[in-house]
């Protein structure tokens, strides 16, 4: 539970950062998606469990709605879509080095803009969102998916050693072994 906790805090904490460094940098361009990475994180994590799992990405995918101006419970079932299907991948491959992790946060950017246009474009009418501009966004999407794939590793790895830091990380505790000499 402390887990997920930390998880949820910390993805709040990194849209804050994220979002008001690039409005006071002034930057134009397309921002990492955290969330994404962080929930991938929870998501191949052995700590976590489905249902505490799928609670942190609703939070998450909630908290990143009222962030960004999206109708609310857009990102959340976004988020809690893209756990479900990244705690199936989680099951078949492992993310061992930092070549899988941003190869993990590109696919899982890539799930979660997938999954918010299908969303979006779904009920596109009774939002009264033009579909012009969810086609229009479709072209952009490439540089979010390249900004996270930039930014998941040395975030997992901070994810790693804030949660060995608060010794909450999966492996299991070092033990001695006497060996009779």
């Amino acid at each position: 539970m402390l887990r997920t906790f930390v998880y949820l805090m910390l993805g709040w904490v990194l849209i804050a950062v994220v979002g008001g460094l690039a409005d006071v940098l002034s930057l134009t361009i397309m921002l990492p998606a955290t969330t994404a990475v962080v929930v991938t994180h929870a998501a191949f994590s052995v700590g976590i469990s489905m249902p505490l799992g799928l609670g942190l990405a609703i939070g998450l995918g909630y908290i990143e709605d009222l962030h960004q101006g999206a109708p609310i419970g857009t990102l959340a079932l976004a988020h809690a879509l893209g756990f479900i299907v990244l705690r199936w991948a989680s099951g078949r491959i492992a993310i061992t080095g930092w070549v899988t992790r941003a190869a993990a946060g590109l696919v899982a950017a890539a799930l979660f803009d997938a999954l918010t246009l299908t969303i979006l474009l779904v009920l596109s009418e009774p939002l009264e969102v033009p579909r012009d501009a969810l086609w229009a966004a479709i072209g952009v999407l490439h540089w979010h998916a390249l900004a996270t794939l930039l930014v998941a590793p040395p975030l997992w790895s901070g994810v790693d050693r804030l949660l060995t830091a608060l010794r909450l990380d999966d492996r299991p505790p070092q033990q001695a072994y006497w060996t009779g000499k």
